[in-house]
């Protein structure tokens, strides 16, 4: 479906995270790691916070989080201006990060996004979704109006990973749609560069998918 014909912009990343997640949790981050990766990382991200078994690190200034732990190595990027930038940012500290904490091959991606597609030209998101999810008044004689509505999908993917995508409107700006997708790997990656090409290709094919999702929603296709 032509996204010009069902009145919507494409879609916007306000947040973008790559995770790392071991099968099995290790011992927490010793105080000698901890000064390595300061010593790796302070320069990208100045502020060093503690957290069970592990750190935070970030930038205020760029929106960017770093969480290492005794389960993940996990980044973040709010509101990045190109996904696919972000994602090689992000490959480049792993790179720091995986050899100082001792991270081993298999590496298990998890790739989390979140973002808008605007509704133009009087194209209403809350109307949109109540008409595909659709409450029954016997269930609004119990809870009252029912003002918004929210779906969520789930797809199995080839090697058994899964993408779970959840569309609704946005509470803050009622004239968007807002989607999260948290798109997960069934089989691990021999290497750290195979696991971030993997994450790269999600971070794509979740643009391509809300906007499909969304286009088709839009224009009443079943």
């Amino acid at each position: 479906m032509d996204e010009e014909s069902v009145k919507l912009g494409p879609f916007a990343y306000m947040k973008l995270g790559i995770g790392l997640y071991r099968p099995a949790p290790v011992a927490p981050l010793s105080p000698n790691v901890q000064a390595d990766l300061l010593r790796h990382l302070h320069a990208e991200y100045p502020s060093l916070q503690q957290v069970p078994g592990g750190v935070l690190f970030s930038d205020p200034a760029t929106g960017r989080v770093l969480v290492i732990d005794q389960t993940k190595i996990e980044a973040v990027e709010h509101n990045p201006n190109s996904p696919l930038d972000a994602v090689e940012r992000i490959r480049l500290t792993f790179r720091k990060v995986v050899p100082v904490v001792a991270y081993a091959a298999p590496f298990f991606v998890r790739v989390d996004g979140a973002g808008t597609i605007q509704a133009l030209e009087g194209l209403n998101p809350t109307q949109v979704l109540l008409e595909h999810a659709r409450p029954r008044e016997q269930w609004q004689a119990v809870a009252g109006t029912c003002a918004f509505a929210g779906l969520r999908f789930i797809f199995r993917t080839f090697d058994g990973g899964q993408r779970d995508l959840h569309v609704e409107p946005l509470f803050a700006q009622p004239d968007k749609f807002y989607l999260m997708v948290a798109s997960s790997a069934g089989s691990g990656a021999a290497t750290l560069d195979a696991a971030l090409d993997r994450a790269r290709e999600e971070a794509a094919l979740i643009e391509r998918l809300s906007d499909r999702i969304v286009s088709d929603l839009a224009a009443g296709d079943p």
